[in-house]
């Protein structure tokens, strides 16, 4: 089925996966990183410094994640996504109004919880379930909400930082998100039951209707599974490396000398070719599988690591984050099918539970690990180096485990 069929199908449910994916932006590192100079003259924090609470903040969000992501097994999806949709306006005002750095650690944490977590699991999780043969198309549409969230938020939420502050920037999102949520959700979401009701119908006259799945992973199960930890060190690598280089973007342009105007206009690059990627990858994977793109989202992220590694140039931030576009480009629709590919769809909430945990930990060590090498006067240059010979490694594994699966793909 074409994309325009897809849509034209479809366009109310992926649409609230666009949605969910649009929302969970203020919730993410890149997002939360555009207040961080200000945050960290406020509050009187180091790089370090501010790095180690958003850790802290991000390793409680990963522990609560584990239990609450397993959650959207069982209750309906309207219920869950209204709780979520709350928390992170919450968030959001603890944020604005934080007195301390108490309230605003736990403000932190509850838009890790909400936006880089519960958000992205809702939308990542309702289309790998409700969509079978689509499913690529499904979560690389639904994906772009975060793409558009990257393209125009970095732009908008520096002009207000310098026109009102950063206080006011957050009180500004967190009402805007609000009314929109409140209009866009009710809508795409009115034909959900009958949706839910047909998945139901499909997995209670024949639990392993998917193909090419003899059964339905639990969680345990999986989590017994060498094959996961293989394809999680890979995934993780994009978390630990995007992660840190995102929250510190302020301190990398400062030490290239790039001037923020450049890096913030360089985020629509980014964002472009994350779609674009996105786009051509949903076809690509209906047709071939996922496992097939998982050693090759790796190439461009080490092409973006050797871009800022080589040059200070201008045109250095638009390379790499046009690279990094492409490699998450292709991760996020991968990564979106890969999981019932393998194990089905019926603890689908729970298993991607259990992944979004462990993302969330790898992004929470990245900004401080990232920030302590910079207070020691480690340069950006040397610790791309470093990621790019852990990349290779894992790579190098990822081909070895799934080498007999990839030989017959290419017969």
């Amino acid at each position: 089925m074409s994309y325009l069929r897809f849509l034209k199908k479809n366009w109310r449910f992926v649409g609230f996966g666009f949605t969910m994916s649009f929302s969970a932006s203020f919730g993410q590192t890149f997002y939360i990183a555009l207040s961080g100079a200000n945050i960290r003259s406020e509050f009187g924090l180091s790089h370090g410094g501010f790095g180690s609470w958003f850790a802290l903040a991000t390793i409680a969000s990963a522990m609560t994640i584990i239990w609450l992501g397993r959650v959207i097994d069982r209750v309906d999806l309207r219920w869950y996504t209204l709780a979520v949709c709350i928390g992170l306006v919450l968030s959001m005002l603890m944020i604005a109004s934080a007195p301390g750095i108490i309230i605003l650690v736990i403000g932190l944490y509850l838009a890790r919880l909400t936006g880089q977590g519960l958000l992205m699991h809702i939308s990542t999780t309702s289309m790998g379930r409700y969509f079978d043969s689509d499913r690529g198309k499904a979560v690389s549409i639904s994906a772009m909400g975060q793409s558009f969230g990257e393209a125009i938020l970095p732009v908008f939420i520096l002009v207000f930082i310098v026109e009102f502050g950063w206080r006011e920037s957050w009180y500004i999102a967190a009402i805007t998100i609000t009314l929109l949520l409140a209009v866009l959700i009710p809508n795409l979401m009115r034909d959900y039951t009958k949706r839910h009701q047909e998945y139901l119908g499909r997995i209670s006259l024949k639990p392993n209707y998917q193909k090419n799945i003899k059964r339905q992973w639990s969680r345990s199960e999986v989590l017994k599974d060498f094959r996961f930890y293989v394809i999680s060190s890979v995934v993780l690598s994009f978390s630990f490396i995007c992660t840190g280089l995102f929250f510190h973007q302020i301190h990398i342009a400062e030490s290239k000398g790039w001037p923020l105007e450049i890096l913030a206009s360089a985020f629509i690059f980014f964002a472009i070719f994350k779609v674009f990627t996105s786009l051509c990858m949903g076809s690509l994977i209906d047709r071939f599988g996922s496992i097939i793109f998982l050693p090759i989202m790796q190439v461009p992220l080490i092409a973006t690591l050797a871009a800022i590694t080589v040059s200070d140039a201008y045109f250095i931030p638009f390379m790499y984050l046009s690279l990094m576009g492409i490699s998450i480009g292709i991760l996020m629709p991968v990564m979106g099918s890969l999981w019932p590919e393998l194990y089905g769809v019926m603890h689908l909430g729970s298993i991607r539970a259990a992944v979004v945990a462990m993302v969330a930990l790898t992004s929470a060590i990245s900004p401080a690990v990232f920030g302590l090498l910079f207070d020691q006067a480690v340069s950006i240059e040397t610790l791309s180096l470093g990621c790019i010979i852990y990349i290779i490694a894992s790579g190098i594994l990822l081909i070895w485990t799934f080498r007999n699966h990839l030989v017959k793909t290419f017969e």
